[in-house]
């Protein structure tokens, strides 16, 4: 089975992704809110079960270069994909093995961070045991282990889908594995299209999961719905698991948007129906028809908080893409205001007048961060306000209010600052990672952890910040790439030829474009 699944990975590889709420600097920012002394991040061990091409251990070892990054994937032709990826580099601290988890013993070490994404749902009963064994075997005594895996409820309409696949593309044994994601998604939208009662929840199901499954990568929906194997659980059955190993549940990596949304009578029922932690998350799966978990785990004997403790913002660093929508917000009065991320993935409404001062002037200095005792004093500046003359202004008020603003994704908070350039040098530096993506795709990763999209012309600026070239440098790197072929600009409808209007098209862009690439937090300070 092993050796099969390995084969299906070669021929469809999942790709190479980073999943930021993995991060060791995410995950010892929870370790820390919930008062566990996390290990220090700057010289961790970092273990990652099933890494694929290594793409989610490739920002983790630059941001942090004396830390210590393991990978293992079963297979051969994506490790070697990462291997290139690692020697381009240069890094000496992320070893990438083509090898079975299965493998992994005592000899490894121990290990601060243990990572296993998108695998534990995944492999047979007998590897997903091992995964368990290995976080409890090989993860340091204040060590943090994540795990990601499908649910219950929310998988019993996904899981129906996947069977009705399975039992039509059976009847297509030899097909590629692209030839079946071909298949599938035109059986599936057939399905739907010709189903006699399109008014039934059978067919609301359907349209749902085609919809779903409409906007994802053939890989994804590949190793995702046609694998062999696919288990999700309950969360209690999953707590079962890791609680005979010694393991306890912390928290999840990305948790808090599901239970800071709901009405206030769900949030009574939820109370009423459990009078404990484990309890509450389960019917909160059950209430939302949750389909995915992202769970920390520790061992049994780590002393933990009961809940997030706001007072640790004391000691994290607080940031946030959030912005205000009004370009004049009025933070002074009630008058409600509103926030919204810039790439439209949520917003946040408030009249509250230290969360929109808060706000705004997180906003005004993005992408950087700040201690939260910088930001209480920026905060009763532009309120107007002396901290010594109004002790009713509490800043315990404030910290819960963005500890609820983390744990729904409005704000980042991290024990340790991301490093990056925002006023731009005479010779800028892009980030190495970035500079490796840009040459084949629109989409890097930053700085910052996060993926950012770039138009042609900031991939072919980005590619020429080596930190050898200044402007002049830069302006003649992006004339030969047009001289090359490589690159074309176009004026009317029509492409120039003419060198000189080229140089002076690209003189008049290079600046601005520096500039987005520096906010967006893709330039080495």
């Amino acid at each position: 089975m092993q050796s099969d699944q390995a084969n299906t990975y070669d021929e469809i590889p999942y790709g190479d992704h980073f999943f930021p709420f993995t991060h060791p600097i995410h995950l010892a920012t929870l370790g820390t809110l919930f008062g566990i002394d996390a290990p220090a991040v700057e010289r961790c061990r970092v273990l990652e079960l099933g890494c694929a091409e290594g793409g989610n251990l490739l920002p983790m070892a630059l941001e942090l270069p004396d830390a210590q990054f393991v990978g293992i994937d079963l297979s051969p032709r994506q490790i070697a994909n990462g291997q290139a990826v690692v020697k381009r580099l240069g890094l000496r601290n992320l070893d990438l093995r083509a090898m079975s988890i299965t493998e992994v013993d005592a000899s490894f070490g121990s290990f601060d961070y243990i990572i296993c994404h998108g695998v534990f749902s995944w492999v047979p009963e007998p590897v997903r045991d091992k995964i368990l064994a290995i976080c409890s075997q090989n993860l340091a005594p204040q060590g943090l282990a994540y795990l990601s895996y499908n649910t219950y409820p929310g998988w019993h309409g996904r899981g129906m889908v996947r069977r009705l696949l399975a039992y039509h593309l059976g009847r297509t044994a030899s097909a590629t594995p692209l030839e079946q994601v071909h298949e599938a998604r035109s059986f599936l939208e057939e399905i739907v299209r010709v189903i006699p009662d399109k008014d039934s929840s059978y067919a609301r199901i359907l349209r749902t999961e085609s919809a779903y499954l409409r906007g994802v990568p053939n890989t994804y929906l590949f190793h995702e719905h046609l694998e062999e194997t696919n288990h999700p659980f309950y969360f209690h059955e999953f707590v079962a698991l890791a609680e005979a190993k010694r393991l306890k549940f912390l928290v999840e990596a990305r948790s808090g948007g599901m239970s800071a949304n709901l009405p206030d009578d769900a949030r009574e029922s939820l109370e009423e129906w459990a009078d404990d932690e484990l309890g509450r998350e389960q019917y909160l799966d059950i209430l939302c028809n949750r389909t995915f978990r992202q769970t920390l785990l520790t061992h049994v004997d780590v002393a933990r908080l009961d809940e997030p403790a706001a007072d640790a913002l004391d000691a994290l660093w607080i940031s946030t893409s959030l912005g205000p929508v009004s370009p004049d917000p009025d933070v002074v009065s009630l008058a409600p205001e509103e926030f919204r991320m810039a790439e439209g993935e949520a917003n946040l409404s408030t009249n509250d007048p230290l969360i929109k001062a808060a706000l705004v002037e997180l906003f005004e200095i993005a992408p950087r961060s700040i201690r939260f005792a910088a930001l209480w004093e920026r905060v009763l500046s532009r309120l107007g306000e002396d901290p010594d003359s109004n002790p009713s202004r509490d800043p315990d008020h404030l910290k819960h209010a963005l500890l609820r603003c983390f744990m729904s994704s409005l704000i980042q908070l991290r024990t340790k600052p991301p490093a990056f350039a925002i006023a731009l040098s005479e010779r800028p530096v892009a980030s190495p990672l970035a500079r490796v993506q840009a040459v084949d795709e629109e989409r890097v990763i930053n700085l910052r952890g996060r993926t950012v999209r770039l138009d042609p012309f900031e991939r072919l600026v980005l590619r020429a910040l080596n930190g050898s070239h200044d402007r002049r440098a830069v302006l003649e790197a992006l004339l030969m790439s047009v001289d090359s072929g490589e690159f074309s600009i176009h004026e009317g409808g029509r492409p120039i030829e003419d060198r000189d209007r080229i140089a002076q098209i690209f003189g008049g862009e290079l600046e601005p474009c520096l500039e987005r690439l520096a906010a967006r937090a893709l330039l080495v300070s």
